[in-house]
């Protein structure tokens, strides 16, 4: 047979194999030409191979079956039963179940093409199943082998021969059938089926490769030659494959019966294969360890073995590399664990490479969790290995003492450490999933702890440094409580808030400072339970400090607090504005000396006893009403002045955002630093879509997800930026970096709208509820205005020098202060709160006014218009059209609508700016209308000004004036005093003192 030269790499395969041999042969005949092909022919060659396939497999199938009947049968059901029975007999029906797999394909495959062949229709190439399936015939073949290695290596060939050696002896011709004479004198009953069971079913892959052979040779250089050519080289790689697998499982075989029973009973498993081992070529455990009497590596496992003691080593969990550490002249190989470190010598050097390749190549292929094919070692379809990542996936059981103690960590690692994203289950039901560097958590992760106390769980979902909690993160407790906030060493420090559950018996909040895990510094308690809230100072988690107790009732107390309790003199305030200054016990009682004052101006001033509403005793000189002020001065005192500056309240918010800059303001550190993205599972279980997760973390604590912790975040219209500061520095003009902080305070995962994020969530919780009392309203005002004040101060640090040289003139520095460039910005995010404190402070006022509003709405434009002083000449009434039905002085509404119009705007936005344009153009508007009345530009004089003013605010019915006008002068431009807006502001207060005259409020009206 001659061989094309492009193949003739295939030679020694197909000669060397058993297959080969005559005597195996008998059955195949090659029917058709070896001439050169002829193109009109080739579809000839093809039906001529197809021949061929099918007259060699039908003789296959034939062998197939009689192996069931007189083999597998018998073996199947043999009845015996004993220790080892049910592990011998799984992998014997597992075998069986690929013997039938490639019984049933190699049949099927035949029968359609024999079908073909006998309708004379033509054949094609896609009609060879060896080659159009190639892959699949593989497949099968190497799954049958695989079980049938598996078999021979846990020695159930010869565990079968002893149970059926009767029966095969007393039925020889079962067996003898399938052998030659030399093979039946020789051969026992275990190698018989040995033989019996794998031998045929290899000579037929050797078949399908001379079928091949010759169809390659008779259409060479044609266009169908390479996908032969293709099939072919797979079959090849079958035989190789073949070869291979056999002779592991025989070295592997044998290395099991060279051991002690023990040592094999704990390594052999069926599917466990032999690499390399120390007999073969001797390398030892470096000095300074233990000899070891053997060491083995396995295609799953590393062995090394000392006596009866055994050490195995995950391959997925090592790293292997040279190293000149122990002996800086010679080279050794450095094995590094998850928790042990040691190093393998050789005499020679080219057993430490051959040890270091064998090893890198088990360790490459176990992760990839296939071997090679064909040959071990040689990579998949020849393409050449590569080493083992140094960073990986795989799992990995934890045995040494210490913190990971019987921890099973799952996810990447490093040279030998936890290092990425992973997972760690300990066995008390402990978890922890995340980020890890260097074998320690670092970076976001959730752990979930076990409390037995309350058969639940605590669920942390944080930021980690070095194996610790350390920055933003949330936990949940298992009583029901919620923390978010910051956390270091485990600890919660820095700001946080702590949340009861609303169903609880005794609901609680506390929004402020911690350290080392206990209330220190600034925070705001509230209990709904007793109806208290509590603003200042604290110290290991008792009151300490100056402080505001503030009840459901609306009692105001403020005093110093020492050790949780109130000490020495305070102020009472209540809701009607009665005010007591004076000594108080510790429970808030009223004690001692002091002076009340009625919101009617009488004063008590002595000893007091009791608790105020309830029974009040007192002993002291009682003072009618003498001076107005005093009981005025009560009503608009305001707590919080003295001994808790606005500076010193929410540092917490600010350390975090510095810290955060001072890092280089990444993408990385931005979560760790501000938070806020992170969500609590309660939060979590409300959102329909919670499928991008990581998954369960525990699932007896069902709850908690890990949807946040490799989250997809998509990007918002403005998303954040990775590099906050460097942003900064780009904007060169003022208007483009109002442009630039109006979207980043509007995005919730810009730095810049995370720290505002904060601030409002801060300020809700302070100053609503409870919080929402009159007497607080300059300490809100005050803690809004220094947010916007800090902002920029931070802001400005990072601008570029250009810009702030511009700001050195006067103009670009009016321009640039907390009032005109952050406060209108970041207003919006606490006005509803703040304008409830203006509402609640002003209701008596503003009530006083709507009274007036009300009444001077009963009159026309007419009878309004003369009430105010307005003169005659300047009424727009002129032009009015009346009906038959209608007088003059019976309309209304009709006067001033432009500017009546414009004016009602003034309560639809937060920014004082806007509020001030308002007022502004509200003026404009009137003036316009009093040129178009006198056909002449008109600048109206302050008489005439403010009796116009008041005729557009009464019809303009804003309900709560009294709020909006204090909103805007605490918020307001200082730079702006003196000015038009100013005098414009003072006119509108003086409308609304005027509506507040008691003439209006009762309707004393002329006629």
């Amino acid at each position: 047979m001659k061989i094309a030269g492009n193949i003739g790499f295939l030679l020694p395969v197909l000669m060397s194999h058993p297959g080969s041999s005559s005597q195996r042969s008998t059955s195949f005949s090659i029917p058709f030409s070896s001439s050169p092909p002829d193109p009109a022919g080739s579809h000839f060659k093809e039906k001529s191979a197809a021949r061929s396939l099918v007259e060699t497999d039908k003789t296959f199938l034939d062998s197939l079956a009689d192996i069931n009947t007189n083999v597998l049968h018998h073996l199947l059901h043999h009845n015996t039963v004993d220790q080892k029975w049910h592990s011998q007999m799984t992998q014997l029906l597992m075998l069986n179940e690929k013997f039938h797999a490639l019984w049933d394909q190699t049949g099927e495959m035949c029968k359609t093409l024999k079908r073909l062949i006998q309708q004379d229709k033509p054949v094609s190439l896609q009609d060879i199943y060896i080659i159009s399936n190639k892959t699949g015939v593989q497949e099968v073949y190497i799954q049958y082998f695989s079980s049938f290695t598996n078999f021979l290596v846990v020695e159930g060939f010869d565990y079968l021969s002893k149970k059926t050696s009767c029966y095969f002896k007393k039925n020889k011709v079962n067996l003898n059938k399938f052998l030659t004479n030399s093979q039946k004198a020789e051969n026992s009953v275990s190698v018989s089926l040995y033989r019996i069971l794998h031998e045929r079913i290899r000579e037929q892959v050797n078949q399908y490769t001379l079928i091949l052979t010759r169809l390659y040779e008779t259409t060479h250089k044609t266009a169908s030659s390479e996908v032969i050519r293709d099939a072919l080289k797979g079959f090849v790689d079958l035989q190789m494959y073949i070869n291979q697998v056999l002779d592991e499982a025989s070295g592997t075989n044998a290395l099991w019966k060279s051991l002690e029973r023990k040592v094999t009973d704990v390594l052999r498993i069926p599917e466990r294969r032999l690499r390399e081992e120390s007999r073969n070529i001797p390398i030892s455990v470096s000095p300074g360890r233990s000899g070891h009497d053997r060491i083995l590596l396995f295609d799953d496992v590393f062995v090394l073995l000392q006596g009866s003691d055994i050490h195995c080593y995950d391959l997925t969990s090592l790293w292997i590399e040279f190293t000149t550490e122990e002996n800086p002249s010679r080279r050794s190989l450095k094995v590094t664990s998850p928790e042990e470190l040691f190093t393998l010598s050789a005499k020679e050097p080219q057993h430490e490479a051959v040890w270091q390749w064998k090893l890198n190549q088990a360790i490459r292929q176990c992760l990839a969790g296939k071997r090679d094919f064909p040959l071990w070692g040689k990579g998949v379809n020849g393409r050449s290995p590569s080493s083992p990542p140094i960073s990986r996936f795989s799992a990995y059981t934890f045995k040494n003492e210490g913190r990971f103690k019987n921890a099973v960590y799952e996810g990447h690692w490093n040279k030998g450490v936890p290092h990425g994203k992973g997972t760690l289950r300990w066995d008390d039901e402990r978890n922890y999933t995340g980020d890890f560097r260097d074998g320690k958590e670092h970076g976001f992760g959730v752990c979930v702890v076990p409390r037995k106390e309350t058969e639940g769980y605590d669920c942390y979902k944080c930021h980690w440094k070095d194996g610790r909690m350390h920055g933003y993160g949330i936990c949940e407790y298992s009583n029901n409580t919620v923390y978010r906030g910051y956390f270091k060493d485990n600890l919660r420090h820095g700001f946080g808030i702590l949340e009861g559950c609303r169903t609880d018996s005794k609901p609680l909040r506390y929004v402020g400072h911690w350290e080392n895990d206990k209330k220190t510094g600034y925070g705001v308690w509230e209990s709904i339970d007793s109806g208290e809230s509590y603003r200042g100072m604290w110290l290991e988690d008792q009151r300490h400090g100056h402080g505001i107790v503030v009840t459901q009732s609306g009692l105001c107390y403020k005093g110093i607090f020492n050790s949780d309790k109130l000490t020495g003199k305070g102020i009472l305030l209540s809701e009607d504005n009665s005010l007591y200054e004076g000594e108080f016990t510790e429970d808030l009682m009223l004690k001692g000396k002091g002076k009340l004052t009625f919101p009617n101006g009488f004063t008590i001033e002595g000893v007091f006893s009791s608790k105020f509403g309830n029974g009040l005793q007192a002993t002291g000189i009682l003072k009618t009403p003498g001076n107005e002020e005093t009981a005025e001065s009560a009503a608009q005192l305001q707590m919080g002045l003295h001994g808790l500056p606005v500076e010193e309240r929410w540092t917490g918010i600010f350390e975090p955002f510095v810290e955060y800059l001072q890092a280089g303001s990444t993408e990385e550190s931005d979560e760790s630093f501000l938070g806020f993205h992170i969500e609590t599972g309660r939060t979590m279980r409300k959102t329909p879509n919670n499928n991008n997760g990581a998954g369960i973390i525990a699932e007896t604590h069902t709850e908690v997800t890990t949807e946040n912790l490799f989250c997809n975040r998509e990007s918002e219209k403005f998303s954040a930026n990775t590099d906050f500061i460097e942003n900064l520095k780009k904007q060169t003009d003022y208007v483009l970096l109002q442009q630039y902080l109006e979207k980043s305070f509007q995005s919730s995962k810009h730095p810049l709208g995370k720290i505002l994020q904060t601030q409002a969530l801060v300020f809700q919780a302070t100053y609503s509820g409870m919080g929402a009392n009159k007497h607080l309203l300059t300490m809100a005002q005050g803690e809004v205005k220094y947010h916007a004040k800090k902002l920029l101060e931070i802001i400005r640090d990072y601008l570029p020098e250009s810009f702030n040289k511009e700001c050195e003139d006067k103009e670009t520095r009016d321009e640039m202060n907390c009032y005109t460039l952050v406060l209108p910005l970041i207003l919006p995010k606490f006005y509803p709160e703040l304008s409830m404190l203006y509402m609640l402070y002003h209701e008596q006022g503003d009530a006083l006014y709507w009274q007036g509003i009300v009444h001077l709405g009963l009159l026309s434009d007419a009878k309004l218009l003369e009430f105010l002083d307005v003169q005659k000449h300047l009424w727009p009434l002129k032009d009015l059209q009346l009906t038959a039905n209608q007088r003059y002085s019976q309309v209304k509404d009709q006067c001033f609508h432009s500017a009546i119009e414009c004016f009602q705007k003034i309560s639809t936005t937060a920014d004082p700016r806007d509020k001030i344009d308002t007022l502004f153009r509200t003026f404009e508007e009137i003036e316009k209308t009093v040129s178009w009345v006198l056909d002449r530009e008109y600048k109206l004089p302050m008489d005439d000004l403010l009796p116009l003013l008041i005729y557009v605010v009464s019809r303009a019915r804003i309900q709560h004036l009294g709020a909006e006008l204090h909103l805007i002068r605490d918020m307001m431009d200082p730079c702006g005093i003196g000015g038009i807006y100013d005098f414009l502001l003072t006119a509108l207060e003086s409308c609304y003192q005027h509506i507040q005259k008691e003439d209006i409020r009762q309707a004393r009206f002329p006629d």
